[in-house]
Protein backbone atom coordinates (compact mmCIF):
# COMPACT_ATOMS: atom_id res chain seq x y z
CA UNK A 1 0.00 0.00 0.00
CA UNK A 2 0.87 3.43 -0.15
CA UNK A 3 2.15 5.75 2.97
CA UNK A 4 2.19 9.22 3.17
CA UNK A 5 2.64 11.40 5.98
CA UNK A 6 1.80 15.31 6.03
CA UNK A 7 2.77 17.92 8.65
CA UNK A 8 1.86 21.69 8.42
CA UNK A 9 2.70 24.16 11.03
CA UNK A 10 1.85 28.13 11.22
CA UNK A 11 2.78 30.87 13.57
CA UNK A 12 1.61 34.16 12.77
CA UNK A 13 1.18 37.56 14.79
CA UNK A 14 0.56 41.15 14.35
CA UNK A 15 0.12 44.48 16.24
CA UNK A 16 -1.74 47.35 15.42
CA UNK A 17 -2.50 50.86 16.81
CA UNK A 18 -4.51 53.95 15.11
CA UNK A 19 -3.99 56.77 17.47
CA UNK A 20 -5.01 60.69 17.18
CA UNK A 21 -2.11 62.92 18.67
CA UNK A 22 -4.40 66.23 18.82
CA UNK A 23 -8.16 66.92 18.42
CA UNK A 24 -9.72 67.18 15.16
CA UNK A 25 -11.54 70.46 15.96
CA UNK A 26 -10.42 74.25 15.65
CA UNK A 27 -8.83 76.50 18.08
CA UNK A 28 -8.65 80.05 18.69
CA UNK A 29 -7.66 82.77 20.93
CA UNK A 30 -8.90 86.46 20.65
CA UNK A 31 -9.26 89.60 22.09
CA UNK A 32 -12.19 91.84 20.57
CA UNK A 33 -12.66 95.07 21.47
CA UNK A 34 -10.35 96.09 24.63
CA UNK A 35 -10.15 98.86 26.66
CA UNK A 36 -7.42 101.93 26.61
CA UNK A 37 -4.56 101.04 28.74
CA UNK A 38 -5.78 97.04 29.20
CA UNK A 39 -3.48 94.50 29.36
CA UNK A 40 -5.49 91.24 27.97
CA UNK A 41 -4.35 87.73 26.92
CA UNK A 42 -6.13 84.85 25.54
CA UNK A 43 -4.01 81.59 24.72
CA UNK A 44 -4.82 78.12 23.82
CA UNK A 45 -1.99 75.49 24.64
CA UNK A 46 -2.24 72.24 23.85
CA UNK A 47 0.64 69.88 25.04
CA UNK A 48 1.08 66.17 23.99
CA UNK A 49 3.88 64.05 25.51
CA UNK A 50 3.28 60.89 24.12
CA UNK A 51 5.71 57.98 24.14
CA UNK A 52 4.82 54.82 22.41
CA UNK A 53 6.56 51.24 22.37
CA UNK A 54 5.72 48.13 20.08
CA UNK A 55 7.97 45.37 21.22
CA UNK A 56 7.68 41.70 19.28
CA UNK A 57 9.78 38.97 20.79
CA UNK A 58 9.42 35.61 18.79
CA UNK A 59 11.32 32.06 19.57
CA UNK A 60 10.10 29.51 17.31
CA UNK A 61 11.79 25.70 16.82
CA UNK A 62 10.83 23.15 14.87
CA UNK A 63 11.98 19.70 14.71
CA UNK A 64 10.25 17.50 12.58
CA UNK A 65 11.60 14.00 11.88
CA UNK A 66 9.41 11.48 9.58
CA UNK A 67 10.45 7.90 8.12
CA UNK A 68 7.71 6.70 5.67
CA UNK A 69 9.05 3.43 4.95
CA UNK A 70 7.53 0.46 2.80
CA UNK A 71 10.84 -1.40 1.89
CA UNK A 72 13.20 -3.23 3.90
CA UNK A 73 11.07 -6.75 2.97
CA UNK A 74 12.28 -9.86 2.04
CA UNK A 75 11.03 -13.24 -0.04
CA UNK A 76 14.60 -15.98 0.55
CA UNK A 77 14.77 -19.73 0.66
CA UNK A 78 11.58 -20.57 -1.02
CA UNK A 79 11.45 -24.06 -2.44
CA UNK A 80 9.19 -22.01 -5.17
CA UNK A 81 9.68 -18.26 -6.61
CA UNK A 82 10.38 -15.56 -4.19
CA UNK A 83 8.94 -12.29 -4.61
CA UNK A 84 8.83 -8.70 -3.49
CA UNK A 85 6.33 -5.80 -4.53
CA UNK A 86 6.12 -2.48 -2.31
CA UNK A 87 3.78 0.43 -2.45
CA UNK A 88 4.94 4.07 -3.01
CA UNK A 89 6.53 5.98 0.10
CA UNK A 90 5.54 9.44 0.72
CA UNK A 91 6.43 12.43 2.93
CA UNK A 92 5.57 16.34 2.70
CA UNK A 93 6.29 18.91 5.21
CA UNK A 94 5.34 22.48 5.31
CA UNK A 95 6.30 24.80 8.00
CA UNK A 96 5.51 28.32 7.96
CA UNK A 97 6.61 30.86 10.35
CA UNK A 98 4.99 34.56 10.18
CA UNK A 99 5.40 37.36 13.49
CA UNK A 100 6.67 39.95 14.84
CA UNK A 101 4.40 43.10 12.91
CA UNK A 102 4.22 46.42 14.31
CA UNK A 103 1.73 48.58 12.74
CA UNK A 104 1.10 52.29 14.29
CA UNK A 105 -0.98 54.75 12.48
CA UNK A 106 -0.46 58.91 13.88
CA UNK A 107 -2.84 61.34 13.37
CA UNK A 108 -1.63 64.85 14.42
CA UNK A 109 -4.15 67.26 14.29
CA UNK A 110 -4.66 67.65 10.65
CA UNK A 111 -8.30 68.77 10.23
CA UNK A 112 -8.26 71.02 12.81
CA UNK A 113 -7.92 75.20 12.03
CA UNK A 114 -5.99 77.16 14.26
CA UNK A 115 -6.21 81.30 15.13
CA UNK A 116 -5.07 84.33 16.92
CA UNK A 117 -6.43 87.66 16.59
CA UNK A 118 -6.96 91.09 18.39
CA UNK A 119 -9.72 93.20 17.39
CA UNK A 120 -10.58 96.65 18.59
CA UNK A 121 -7.62 97.40 20.63
CA UNK A 122 -8.06 100.49 23.13
CA UNK A 123 -4.89 102.81 22.98
CA UNK A 124 -2.20 102.01 25.29
CA UNK A 125 -3.47 98.68 25.70
CA UNK A 126 -1.15 95.41 25.93
CA UNK A 127 -3.15 92.81 23.76
CA UNK A 128 -1.54 89.33 23.37
CA UNK A 129 -3.63 86.11 21.34
CA UNK A 130 -1.78 82.86 21.34
CA UNK A 131 -1.98 79.28 20.02
CA UNK A 132 0.54 76.92 20.88
CA UNK A 133 0.16 73.28 20.19
CA UNK A 134 3.24 71.54 21.57
CA UNK A 135 3.47 67.55 20.55
CA UNK A 136 6.91 65.72 21.80
CA UNK A 137 6.28 61.85 20.43
CA UNK A 138 8.73 59.20 20.62
CA UNK A 139 7.89 55.78 18.70
CA UNK A 140 9.82 52.79 18.93
CA UNK A 141 9.22 49.50 17.03
CA UNK A 142 11.45 46.62 18.04
CA UNK A 143 11.44 42.79 16.77
CA UNK A 144 13.46 40.22 18.18
CA UNK A 145 12.92 36.71 16.15
CA UNK A 146 14.61 33.43 16.06
CA UNK A 147 13.89 30.70 13.77
CA UNK A 148 15.05 27.30 14.01
CA UNK A 149 13.90 24.56 11.11
CA UNK A 150 15.20 20.99 11.83
CA UNK A 151 13.69 18.64 9.08
CA UNK A 152 14.80 15.16 8.90
CA UNK A 153 12.97 13.00 6.31
CA UNK A 154 13.31 9.80 4.72
CA UNK A 155 10.69 7.92 2.46
CA UNK A 156 12.00 4.30 1.45
CA UNK A 157 10.79 1.82 -0.68
CA UNK A 158 14.28 -0.21 -1.15
CA UNK A 159 16.10 -2.70 0.91
CA UNK A 160 14.38 -5.42 -0.22
CA UNK A 161 15.80 -9.09 -1.34
CA UNK A 162 14.23 -11.87 -3.14
CA UNK A 163 16.98 -14.73 -2.83
CA UNK A 164 18.24 -18.18 -2.90
CA UNK A 165 14.99 -19.51 -4.01
CA UNK A 166 14.31 -22.68 -5.90
CA UNK A 167 12.26 -20.80 -8.88
CA UNK A 168 12.50 -17.27 -9.43
CA UNK A 169 13.28 -14.09 -7.32
CA UNK A 170 11.79 -10.67 -7.87
CA UNK A 171 11.75 -7.33 -6.48
CA UNK A 172 9.54 -4.43 -7.81
CA UNK A 173 9.51 -1.37 -5.64
CA UNK A 174 7.12 1.39 -5.63
CA UNK A 175 7.88 5.13 -6.04
CA UNK A 176 9.65 7.49 -2.73
CA UNK A 177 8.65 11.17 -2.98
CA UNK A 178 9.62 13.73 -0.38
CA UNK A 179 8.41 17.44 -0.63
CA UNK A 180 9.84 19.87 1.87
CA UNK A 181 8.26 23.11 2.36
CA UNK A 182 9.61 25.75 5.07
CA UNK A 183 8.97 28.94 4.71
CA UNK A 184 9.72 32.16 7.28
CA UNK A 185 8.58 35.49 7.11
CA UNK A 186 9.11 38.04 10.34
CA UNK A 187 9.73 41.01 11.68
CA UNK A 188 8.04 44.00 9.80
CA UNK A 189 7.47 47.75 11.24
CA UNK A 190 5.36 49.90 9.47
CA UNK A 191 4.68 53.49 10.74
CA UNK A 192 2.27 56.25 9.19
CA UNK A 193 2.56 59.88 10.55
CA UNK A 194 -0.49 62.49 8.72
CA UNK A 195 -0.76 66.21 9.76
CA UNK A 196 2.31 67.74 10.67
CA UNK A 197 1.55 71.32 9.87
CA UNK A 198 -1.80 70.92 8.07
CA UNK A 199 -4.84 72.78 8.68
CA UNK A 200 -5.42 76.30 7.66
CA UNK A 201 -3.54 78.52 10.85
CA UNK A 202 -4.27 81.57 11.04
CA UNK A 203 -2.83 84.95 12.79
CA UNK A 204 -4.31 88.74 12.48
CA UNK A 205 -4.20 92.51 14.19
CA UNK A 206 -7.03 94.41 12.78
CA UNK A 207 -7.95 97.87 14.09
CA UNK A 208 -5.39 98.69 16.60
CA UNK A 209 -5.33 101.79 18.77
CA UNK A 210 -3.23 104.18 18.93
CA UNK A 211 0.54 103.33 21.20
CA UNK A 212 -1.10 99.57 21.74
CA UNK A 213 1.00 96.66 21.49
CA UNK A 214 -0.65 93.79 19.79
CA UNK A 215 0.62 90.18 19.16
CA UNK A 216 -0.98 87.48 17.52
CA UNK A 217 1.10 84.47 17.50
CA UNK A 218 -0.70 80.39 16.07
CA UNK A 219 3.00 78.38 17.00
CA UNK A 220 3.32 74.87 16.16
CA UNK A 221 6.43 72.43 17.34
CA UNK A 222 6.27 68.57 16.96
CA UNK A 223 9.51 67.30 17.82
CA UNK A 224 9.07 64.17 16.41
CA UNK A 225 11.41 60.71 17.07
CA UNK A 226 11.67 57.39 15.58
CA UNK A 227 13.63 54.17 16.04
CA UNK A 228 12.27 51.36 13.80
CA UNK A 229 14.67 48.12 14.63
CA UNK A 230 14.07 44.53 13.08
CA UNK A 231 16.60 42.20 14.79
CA UNK A 232 17.53 38.57 13.58
CA UNK A 233 20.84 38.35 15.07
CA UNK A 234 20.01 34.39 16.82
CA UNK A 235 18.87 34.12 12.70
CA UNK A 236 16.88 31.45 10.79
CA UNK A 237 18.30 28.43 10.41
CA UNK A 238 17.37 26.12 8.79
CA UNK A 239 18.75 22.14 8.34
CA UNK A 240 17.43 20.08 5.92
CA UNK A 241 18.24 16.27 5.83
CA UNK A 242 16.55 14.37 3.45
CA UNK A 243 16.49 11.09 1.74
CA UNK A 244 14.63 9.28 -0.96
CA UNK A 245 15.65 5.42 -1.77
CA UNK A 246 14.35 3.25 -3.88
CA UNK A 247 17.14 1.15 -4.38
CA UNK A 248 19.65 -1.68 -2.35
CA UNK A 249 18.06 -4.52 -3.49
CA UNK A 250 18.95 -7.75 -4.10
CA UNK A 251 17.46 -10.76 -6.48
CA UNK A 252 20.75 -13.23 -6.32
CA UNK A 253 21.73 -17.00 -6.29
CA UNK A 254 17.88 -18.07 -7.97
CA UNK A 255 17.42 -21.14 -9.36
CA UNK A 256 15.62 -19.60 -12.14
CA UNK A 257 15.47 -15.73 -13.66
CA UNK A 258 16.59 -12.86 -10.85
CA UNK A 259 14.92 -9.63 -11.39
CA UNK A 260 15.17 -6.28 -10.15
CA UNK A 261 12.84 -3.32 -11.13
CA UNK A 262 13.01 -0.03 -8.70
CA UNK A 263 10.56 3.09 -8.57
CA UNK A 264 11.16 6.47 -9.10
CA UNK A 265 12.93 8.71 -6.44
CA UNK A 266 11.98 12.78 -6.58
CA UNK A 267 12.83 15.06 -3.88
CA UNK A 268 12.10 18.41 -3.92
CA UNK A 269 13.08 21.11 -1.39
CA UNK A 270 11.89 24.70 -0.98
CA UNK A 271 13.14 27.44 1.57
CA UNK A 272 12.09 30.78 1.65
CA UNK A 273 13.33 33.17 4.05
CA UNK A 274 12.61 36.77 4.50
CA UNK A 275 11.53 39.76 6.57
CA UNK A 276 13.26 43.14 8.42
CA UNK A 277 11.16 45.10 7.10
CA UNK A 278 10.85 48.85 7.80
CA UNK A 279 8.85 51.15 6.76
CA UNK A 280 7.96 55.05 7.62
CA UNK A 281 5.36 57.66 5.77
CA UNK A 282 5.31 60.77 7.35
CA UNK A 283 3.40 63.98 5.78
CA UNK A 284 4.56 67.35 6.86
CA UNK A 285 4.51 70.53 5.50
CA UNK A 286 1.82 73.12 4.69
CA UNK A 287 -1.27 71.20 3.97
CA UNK A 288 -3.84 73.75 4.32
CA UNK A 289 -4.16 78.07 3.90
CA UNK A 290 -1.78 80.16 5.99
CA UNK A 291 -2.77 83.53 6.47
CA UNK A 292 -1.26 86.38 8.54
CA UNK A 293 -2.02 89.88 8.54
CA UNK A 294 -2.15 93.34 10.05
CA UNK A 295 -4.96 95.90 9.38
CA UNK A 296 -5.99 99.46 10.38
CA UNK A 297 -2.68 99.81 12.64
CA UNK A 298 -3.30 102.26 15.13
CA UNK A 299 -0.47 105.39 15.51
CA UNK A 300 2.72 104.34 17.07
CA UNK A 301 1.05 100.88 17.67
CA UNK A 302 3.41 97.78 17.96
CA UNK A 303 1.60 95.05 15.94
CA UNK A 304 2.67 91.37 15.32
CA UNK A 305 1.08 88.37 13.63
CA UNK A 306 3.00 85.57 13.68
CA UNK A 307 2.30 81.56 12.40
CA UNK A 308 5.22 79.09 13.19
CA UNK A 309 5.26 75.29 12.61
CA UNK A 310 8.15 73.84 13.56
CA UNK A 311 8.85 70.48 12.87
CA UNK A 312 11.58 68.03 13.96
CA UNK A 313 11.62 64.77 12.69
CA UNK A 314 14.67 62.21 13.43
CA UNK A 315 13.77 58.29 12.29
CA UNK A 316 16.63 55.70 12.52
CA UNK A 317 15.67 52.31 10.69
CA UNK A 318 18.09 49.41 11.91
CA UNK A 319 18.14 45.87 10.78
CA UNK A 320 20.21 43.37 11.65
CA UNK A 321 20.08 39.32 10.19
CA UNK A 322 21.75 35.86 10.21
CA UNK A 323 19.77 33.42 7.80
CA UNK A 324 21.41 29.60 7.18
CA UNK A 325 20.33 26.99 5.43
CA UNK A 326 21.90 23.66 5.53
CA UNK A 327 21.06 20.77 3.30
CA UNK A 328 21.82 17.28 2.72
CA UNK A 329 19.40 15.47 0.71
CA UNK A 330 20.12 11.97 -1.21
CA UNK A 331 17.72 10.29 -4.21
CA UNK A 332 18.96 7.06 -4.48
CA UNK A 333 17.39 4.35 -7.03
CA UNK A 334 21.07 2.01 -7.58
CA UNK A 335 22.84 0.09 -5.78
CA UNK A 336 20.90 -3.44 -7.09
CA UNK A 337 21.90 -6.86 -7.58
CA UNK A 338 20.77 -9.76 -9.71
CA UNK A 339 23.41 -11.69 -9.68
CA UNK A 340 24.17 -15.77 -10.07
CA UNK A 341 21.03 -16.03 -11.60
CA UNK A 342 20.24 -18.29 -14.46
CA UNK A 343 18.82 -15.26 -16.22
CA UNK A 344 19.24 -11.38 -14.79
CA UNK A 345 18.40 -8.34 -14.88
CA UNK A 346 18.08 -5.14 -13.42
CA UNK A 347 15.82 -1.82 -14.17
CA UNK A 348 16.27 1.66 -12.40
CA UNK A 349 13.62 4.07 -12.05
CA UNK A 350 14.56 8.10 -12.28
CA UNK A 351 16.06 10.31 -9.62
CA UNK A 352 14.29 13.92 -9.83
CA UNK A 353 16.03 16.48 -6.86
CA UNK A 354 14.64 20.52 -6.89
CA UNK A 355 16.26 22.47 -4.47
CA UNK A 356 14.75 26.30 -3.98
CA UNK A 357 16.10 28.41 -1.70
CA UNK A 358 15.12 32.69 -1.97
CA UNK A 359 16.28 34.93 0.86
CA UNK A 360 14.84 38.11 1.39
CA UNK A 361 15.76 40.28 4.00
CA UNK A 362 16.71 43.75 5.15
CA UNK A 363 14.60 46.83 3.69
CA UNK A 364 14.15 50.28 5.03
CA UNK A 365 11.84 52.76 3.04
CA UNK A 366 10.66 56.38 3.99
CA UNK A 367 8.70 58.56 2.56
Amino acid sequence: MDKKKLLYAALSGAASIAFALAPAMAASADNDTTGADSHNEAEVELDNDVTISQVNNLDVTNTIKINSETGENSADKNTGDGSVSTGDAGAKVSIETAGNSNSLTLTMGESGDLSASNEKTGADSKNEAEVEVDNDLDVTQTNNASVHNDVDVDAETGENSADKNTGDGSVETGDAEVDVMVGTDVNENVLEIDGLGSGDPSAANDTTGADSKNEAEVEVDNDVDILQTNNLDSGVTNDIDVEAETGENSADKNTGEGSVDTGDADVSVELNTSGNSNEATIEAGVGGDWEVSNEKTGYDSKNEAEVEVDNDVDVTQVNNSSVHNNGDIEADTGDNSADKNTSDGVKTGDTDVEVSVSTDVNSNSLD
